[in-house]
């Protein structure tokens, strides 16, 4: 019997109808991140900033740049950090003070002033700005690993990423610092409570964003600080925090190539790859805790245990599908024969070339242990690595080395260590890393922006974020903050878009999804789960 469309229709209400029992009641209860959600931070007196500003709002919110730009995303809010009055800020690394006075404290009043204090739930600071703010009384914190740990463990380290520092904008972190132990919530780093989450950021209300909070001591004070209590207006929830994403790159041509790459992302999941190179490590998913001597595998306390992240990556897409088996590229050993490196550099001939687009970048990079492909010899795979491959629409990087984020705004890198930015040159388009030194236990777990970005349908900024471990500290996110990935599997009808119609078009002709050679109910609650996502964001962007 043939079935018409309105049966069709009936079928797959009745199919989203029970994606309730599929995610769940919090996993559907609220849209993901929205245009009129952001607000784009500039200074039009850094040309950088003004034309990185107006590719993704628009000429017609960014004014005094080429002009005629339409904006990758012109729902966005826009701030222009010159029509504040204060000093322009150079790029690279502030002071505090400056901080504070040029850039933190109007942003809170243009947000006040405007209305959208509660509102808004992404920051987005552009090419120009500074990304680092120094340490209140030991300039070179953060730079040297050593002045680093000995900062922190005398609970004095108050250097931090611009980003990670306005996550938390309404919070005087700096109140009281006088170059003391614990004399400020600055000092140290802050648990963020949007990690290891799976929910839009939009579940938890904005009503106590301005409120101080009563940050305690998690287990030694001045290094880690979180909140306890159990009031709703002084307990630090994902509600009270902004998610912060940058645009920046080498040139600003790489910015405006990266913002079009996030437009309208669909990647081909029966040929994505995905690299997770550890180094010296015994391959198999560690129980925690205890924390082992892997750098992907440990933590600062048991409440922020992620597990063995390059294993759990592994062995979680072995299980589910989604990307073919051949294209999942784990590595656990060391020396140059198990470098893993892409085809477009040649090292000497030496390392493991994985060709195919690469959707996720993970590697230890710089500090994979042994010998290097390349050696001495230029180029040296040690800090070319990310310019060799051939990426995928999406492809995201987080690597296990301290200064992966350090090269923007005319810094240099430390220690041989690759870089996001040349990542981004290299056709990369979202990055996770480190302006400072982090220390191994606070790098953001990549396992969490699988779940949630690759193979779920939070934004990049909500993934990004449920994958950062602390605030006030070191790590920062690249990439639109509004960008979502359309998987190829999912979009049954070919039109690069996941809505009911796939849903119609699978109903008729049942396709694997999973890749697991099978096209049974596994694929289609995957598939459930995805249109009722997008259908609420489409709808919440006003697409519908």
């Amino acid at each position: 019997m043939k079935i018409g469309k309105s049966n069709w229709a009936r079928l797959a209400s009745v199919a989203i109808g029970a994606l309730g029992t599929f995610l769940g009641p919090s996993a559907i209860a609220q849209p993901t991140l929205t245009e009129d959600q952001v607000l784009v931070i500039y200074d039009s007196r850094l040309n950088d900033s003004l034309l990185v500003a107006e590719h993704y709002a628009g000429s017609a919110k960014v004014a005094g740049g080429v002009g005629g730009v339409s904006g990758s995303r012109p729902g966005v809010h826009v701030f222009n950090l010159a029509s504040a009055g204060a000093a322009v800020t150079a790029p690279g690394t502030t002071n505090y003070p400056n901080f504070i006075s040029r850039i933190r404290t109007p942003i809170r009043d243009h947000l006040a002033s405007a209305g959208l204090t509660e509102k808004v739930r992404c920051l987005v600071t552009t090419k120009g700005l500074p990304h680092r703010v120094r340490d209140t009384d030991a300039g070179s914190s953060g730079d040297s690993p050593s002045i680093t740990e000995t900062e922190h463990m005398n609970r004095d380290a108050t250097n931090a990423s611009l980003e990670a520092e306005l996550s938390l904008l309404w919070q005087s972190l700096s109140d009281g610092e006088a170059g003391g132990p614990a004399d400020s919530f600055a000092d140290g780093m802050i648990a963020n409570p949007y990690w290891s989450r799976s929910e839009p950021i939009s579940k938890w209300p904005t009503t106590h964003i301005t409120t101080p909070k009563a940050f305690v001591g998690a287990y030694i004070p001045g290094r880690y600080w979180w909140t306890t209590t159990a009031d709703p207006a002084t307990a630090l929830t994902p509600g009270d925090i902004y998610m912060v994403c940058r645009l920046d790159g080498n040139t600003v041509d790489d910015v405006r190539a990266l913002i079009d790459r996030s437009h309208h992302i669909v990647v081909d999941m029966r040929t994505a790859a995905v690299v997770f190179d550890e180094s010296n490590s015994d391959g198999v998913q560690t129980p925690t805790p205890p924390p082992s001597s892997e750098y992907d595998n440990q933590y600062a306390f048991p409440e922020a245990i992620a597990g063995d992240d390059y294993e759990l990556m592994r062995d979680t897409l072995l299980a589910q599908g989604r990307i073919a088996p051949a294209n999942i590229h784990y590595n656990a050993l060391a020396d140059q024969d198990n470098f893993i490196v892409g085809p477009r550099l040649s090292f000497d001939g030496e390392g493991i070339v994985v060709s195919s687009p690469l959707l996720m970048l993970t590697h230890y990079g710089a500090n994979h242990h042994g010998t290097k492909p390349g050696g001495i010899v230029d180029p040296d795979a040690s800090s070319l690595y990310a310019e060799s491959f051939n990426y995928a629409p999406g492809a995201v990087m987080n690597t296990m080395e301290s200064f992966n984020a350090r090269a923007f705004g005319g810094l240099t890198t430390s220690f041989n260590q690759e870089q996001i930015a040349d990542f981004i040159a290299a056709g990369g388009t979202f990055g996770l890393g480190n302006v400072y030194e982090p220390f191994s236990y606070t790098v953001p777990d990549t396992i969490f922006v699988l779940r949630n970005f690759i193979l779920g349908n939070l934004t990049w900024a909500e993934a990004a974020y449920t994958a950062i471990p602390f605030l006030s500290w070191a790590q920062i996110a690249v990439g639109d903050p509004l960008a979502r990935i359309v998987r190829s599997t999912e979009d049954i009808n070919g039109d690069g878009v996941v809505d009911t119609e796939d849903l119609y078009a699978w109903e008729k002709s049942p396709t694997d999804i999973n890749l697991d050679n099978v096209a049974n109910d596994a694929d289609r609650q995957i598939l459930i789960g995805t249109v009722r996502a997008f259908e609420r964001f489409d709808m919440e962007n006003g697409r519908r």
